[in-house]
C-alpha cells in the first residue's frame, strides 16, 4: 500500500471528485514523503491551506473552518480551536512566526511560510512608507496645481488633492470607480512632478497590456520620452518567472505609477516593492471595488480597508498651510492618508445608466438594479433562451467579419454552454460560414486571440489581444494594440478571444459588452464579478442570465482571507 493511501485514504476520492487538483494531491504526497510520521489532522489542514491558497486566500482563518466545504468533508470544521491549534504548533512542520518551517501559526491564521512572509513584508513596506515625505513642496505648489485644473467649479476636488498628495508623499493610492478620472488624474500627476522636476525619472505600468495601451492613451498629448509597460516588462520578467529587477538590482526610475492595481496578486506586490531603491515614489491607481487578482490576495481591497477621504490633524495641517482642505477621520486604517476615493463620474456616458448600474451592484441595491434597468436604454438583461442568445452571436459574428472591433463578449466562466470555450466555437464557426472559407482553415483575416502566457522573446504579455490580417504576399500576421506584428507560425500561447472570461477582461474597456452568465449558480459567481463586468462597457452594457441568478449573484461577496486589515489598524 502507498503511503498516501495509507495516511491519507481520502485524498484519492477528493482528486476523483475534484474537490481538490492534481497539485495539491502532489503536494501531500511530498509533504508525507518527507514527513512521514504526522498526523493526520496535521496533513488536513495542511491540504486546507494550500486549497486556500490556490483558491486567492493569502492564509487559512482556523476560526472560519466551519464555512469551509472542504474542512467540512475532511471532518475538522467543529473541531475545538484551542486543541486544534495546540495540535499545529507542536508539529514538527508548523512553526510561529520566529520559525523556518513549512507553515506557519500566526494567531488565527494558518500560512504557507512563503505567503506570511510576503504578508509581512508588505505590510513593513507600507508602514514604513506611509509618514515618509517628499521634498519637493515649495509656496507656489497649489497655485500650480490649480493651472492643471482651470475648469475646477469651486468645490473640493478629489483629483486635485490626489495631484497634491503625489507631490507631498512617497506612497499614494488612488481609487476609483468608472469614469471617475483615474488615468487623468495620472496625467495631471506627471504634469505636476515635470513641473517641479523637469528631469524626474517616471515609469508608467500596468498588469496587462491593454491596461498599459489606455494608460498610453491618456498621457497621448504629454511631451514625454516614456510609455506606459506591462508592469512584468518593466521588473524585466525572465523565463524562470523569476524578475532582473528585484532587491539586488533596483530600479532606476524616481517616480512608478501603476494603474488597475487591484489586479495585482501578493507575489506582484512584493516583487515590485522589492525593485524600487528606497528614495523612489509609488503611485498606485485602481478600483478597490472591482475583481481581486487571479492570483493569491485582495491586496488593493484590503490596504483600502476604511478609506473615507478624511485625515489625520497632521495631514490636514499641511493642507492648511497650502490653502486646501481636508476633514477629520474616524478611520482605524493608519494608511488612510495614503488613499484618495475619487468618487465623482466626469464620464460623458454618464447617461448610459452604466455608473448607476454598478453601483447598485457594488451595494447590493437589488431595488436599484432594477430601476436602472428599467430606466436606461443602454443597460439591458435578457433571458437565455436560444431566441436571444442566436441573435447576438449573428450579429456579433457579423460585426467582426465587418471588421468592427467595438464590441465584446464577456463570460463569468471559461466551461458550460455559455463559458468562453463554447461561445468562441460557435461564434468563429458562424464567422467562416459568413466568409465561406473551410472549417479546416484555422487563420483567415479578422481572427481575434488572446495571449495566454508571457513571452519575453516576442514581447507580448498575458492577457494581450491581437487581430490577425493577411498581408499582400497572402501570409498572415497578428497584429497587437501597440503595434507590434507577429507571424503566425511564431505564436504558441493562445486562445480565441471573441469571448474571454471577465478576469482576463480587467483593464480593457469596450463600446458594447455582452455579459454571459452560466445556468445555474457557481462559485465564481459574485458582485464583484458583475461589477468589473458591467463597468468594462464605455456606451452599453447586456447581461444575458436569469433574474434570480443575478440576484443571487448581487447578493454574493468574495471574502478572500489575509491578515492584512488587522496588521494596518491603529492600535487599539
Amino acid at each position: 500500500m502507498l503511503l498516501i493511501d495509507k495516511k491519507a485514504p481520502y485524498l484519492r476520492s477528493l482528486r476523483k471528485e475534484n474537490e481538490i487538483d492534481q497539485f495539491e494531491f502532489e503536494f501531500i504526497k511530498v509533504l508525507l514523503r518527507n514527513y512521514p510520521d504526522i498526523q493526520d489532522v496535521i496533513i488536513k489542514c495542511a491540504l486546507i491551506a494550500v486549497n486556500d491558497q490556490l483558491n486567492g486566500n493569502i492564509c487559512t482563518n482556523l476560526e472560519a473552518l466551519s464555512d469551509s466545504i472542504l474542512a467540512q468533508k475532511l471532518g475538522i470544521d467543529k473541531m475545538d480551536l484551542t486543541k486544534l491549534k495546540h495540535e499545529l504548533i507542536s508539529s514538527e512542520i508548523i512553526g510561529s512566526p520566529e520559525d523556518y518551517k513549512p507553515f506557519i501559526l500566526e494567531k488565527n491564521s494558518l500560512y504557507l511560510h512563503k505567503y506570511w512572509s510576503y504578508e509581512n513584508e508588505l505590510v513593513h513596506w507600507l508602514k514604513k512608507k506611509k509618514n515618509e515625505l517628499s521634498t519637493i513642496l515649495d509656496p507656489n505648489v497649489v497655485d500650480k496645481i490649480n493651472s492643471l485644473f482651470p475648469d475646477n467649479d469651486g468645490e473640493l476636488n478629489y483629483q486635485k488633492l490626489a495631484v497634491f498628495l503625489s507631490l507631498t508623499k512617497s506612497f499614494l493610492i488612488i481609487s476609483g470607480g468608472p469614469g471617475t478620472g483615474k488615468t487623468y488624474t495620472a496625467k495631471k500627476i506627471i504634469e505636476a512632478l515635470r513641473t517641479f522636476d523637469p528631469q524626474i525619472n517616471i515609469a508608467l505600468a500596468a498588469p496587462t497590456g491593454k491596461a498599459a495601451e489606455r494608460l498610453n492613451e491618456s498621457i497621448s498629448d504629454l511631451d514625454v520620452d516614456f510609455k506606459a509597460v506591462t508592469l512584468h516588462r518593466l521588473l524585466g520578467a525572465r523565463s524562470d518567472g523569476e524578475f532582473r529587477y528585484n532587491e539586488n538590482e533596483k530600479l532606476l526610475q524616481d517616480v512608478i505609477i501603476i494603474d488597475e492595481a487591484s489586479m495585482l496578486d501578493i507575489r506582484m506586490w512584493v516583487s515590485m516593492l522589492r525593485a524600487l531603491k528606497s528614495s523612489a515614489k509609488l503611485i498606485l491607481l485602481g478600483d478597490k471595488d472591482q475583481l481581486s487578482s487571479v492570483e493569491a490576495g485582495s491586496v488593493l481591497g484590503d490596504i483600502c480597508f476604511e478609506a473615507d477621504n478624511c485625515f489625520t490633524s497632521e495631514s490636514i495641517e499641511t493642507l492648511s498651510k497650502h490653502g486646501l482642505e481636508g476633514q477629520q477621520s474616524n478611520s482605524v486604517n493608519i494608511l488612510n492618508d495614503n488613499i484618495v476615493l475619487l468618487n465623482k463620474s466626469y464620464r460623458s456616458e454618464l447617461s448610459s445608466g452604466i455608473p448607476q448600474l454598478a453601483k447598485a451592484i457594488n451595494n447590493k441595491d437589488l431595488k436599484s438594479f432594477e430601476e436602472v434597468i428599467h430606466d436606461f436604454d443602454q443597460v439591458q438583461l435578457v433571458e437565455p433562451d436560444t431566441e436571444n442568445v442566436n441573435s447576438l452571436l449573428n450579429t456579433y459574428s457579423e460585426e467582426i467579419v465587418n471588421q468592427k472591433f467595438d464590441s465584446q463578449f464577456i463570460c463569468s466562466n471559461k466551461k458550460g454552454v455559455f463559458g468562453t470555450e463554447n461561445l468562441n466555437r460557435l461564434i468563429e464557426s458562424k464567422i467562416k460560414s459568413l466568409l465561406k472559407i473551410s472549417v479546416a482553415n484555422e487563420w483567415y483575416a479578422g481572427r481575434r486571440i488572446m495571449i495566454t502566457k508571457n513571452d519575453p522573446l516576442l514581447g507580448l504579455s498575458n492577457g494581450e489581444i491581437g487581430i490577425c490580417t493577411r498581408l499582400e504576399d497572402n501570409s498572415f500576421v497578428v497584429k497587437f494594440d501597440d503595434e507590434k506584428e507577429v507571424k503566425i507560425s511564431e505564436l504558441h500561447n493562445f486562445s480565441l478571444a471573441y469571448a474571454i472570461t471577465i478576469h482576463k477582461s480587467q483593464g480593457s474597456e469596450f463600446n458594447r459588452v455582452y455579459i454571459f452568465l452560466p445556468k445555474e449558480h457557481n462559485s465564481i459567481l459574485s458582485k464583484e464579478l458583475l461589477y468589473t463586468g458591467v463597468t468594462r462597457g464605455r456606451k452599453n452594457t447586456l447581461v444575458v442570465g436569469k433574474r434570480a441568478l443575478i440576484k443571487e449573484t448581487i447578493s454574493s461577496e468574495i471574502k478572500r482571507t489575509s491578515s492584512i486589515r488587522d496588521k494596518i489598524k491603529h492600535s487599539l
